[in-house]
């Protein structure tokens, strides 16, 4: 088994296997994250991400592979899918004895409330973008099991980040997932320029979407925070030849 070491962190994509690698640390610094993804594809994206923010990243496509991977030393984080074999990413976790970020393809509030209240410290819901879990990885690394930042407040507008639910005057605002995941993009943070390629990368799934697709996605995104009384343009403007902003100084009180 080959111990990670500094070409496996490199951005080259020619240095990531879907395959199994092992966790040992070179560094005292470098946190130790398990992927755990059936599909290849998205295991290896995945695993190339987050090695790119100098993590030791490893990728395995079940349970037992990850059981065998960790018999000497446990990950920090564990980045599983929600099911897996007749196991589940929780009781993996258990087992493993770390965080664990669940990636999930179900749909509505419950299974996400399920999962958090089951143990899990941070809940993805596919599809995803590629920044937004780099962002999550990153603030549980930091914060341990002390807890994420739940909510991210703007003016009136409240958004919940683990259950994906947007307020505005404590009114709800019904959002789809890509809705949702790019009014993240735009509020992290809040009145700073993302180009359409910075908002590809963080609210669309790997190799999905073009600046086509964000054109049209703000456009629904404004008028369903306009309809929701957030005023002209939703709070988003846009700003020529660079992308979009979410502005603070344009909100209503």
């Amino acid at each position: 088994m080959t111990s990670i070491t500094s070409d496996l962190l490199s951005n080259d994509s020619s240095s990531v296997s879907s395959g199994p690698q092992s966790l040992q640390a070179t560094t005292q610094s470098a946190s130790k994250v398990l992927v755990v993804e059936p599909h290849p594809t998205l295991r290896t994206v995945l695993v190339q991400r987050l090695r790119q923010d100098g993590h030791l990243a490893a990728a395995v496509s079940s349970a037992r592979e990850a059981v065998d991977l960790c018999r000497e030393q446990s990950p920090d984080l564990l980045v599983s899918a929600e099911l897996l074999e007749q196991n589940s990413a929780l009781s993996l976790a258990q087992q493993l004895g770390c965080s664990v970020i669940v990636l999930t393809a179900r749909s509505g509030v419950e299974p996400l409330v399920g999962l958090l209240d089951d143990g899990a410290d941070d809940v993805l819901r596919k599809p995803f973008g590629l920044e937004e879990l780099a962002a999550r990885c990153r603030t549980l690394l930091k914060r341990g099991r002390i807890g994420l930042q739940e909510r991210v407040s703007v003016g009136p507008l409240e958004v919940h980040l683990l259950l994906r639910q947007v307020t505005l005057r404590e009114k709800p605002v019904e959002l789809s997932p890509r809705e949702f995941a790019l009014l993240c993009a735009l509020l992290m943070p809040p009145g700073m320029v993302r180009s359409r390629n910075e908002l590809l990368r963080m609210a669309w799934p790997p190799f999905s979407g073009g600046p086509r697709s964000v054109d049209t996605q703000v456009l629904t995104l404004r008028r369903k925070l306009e309809q929701a009384g957030l005023g002209d343009g939703g709070g988003i403007t846009t700003v020529r030849q660079q992308g979009y902003r979410f502005s603070i100084d344009s909100l209503p009180s």
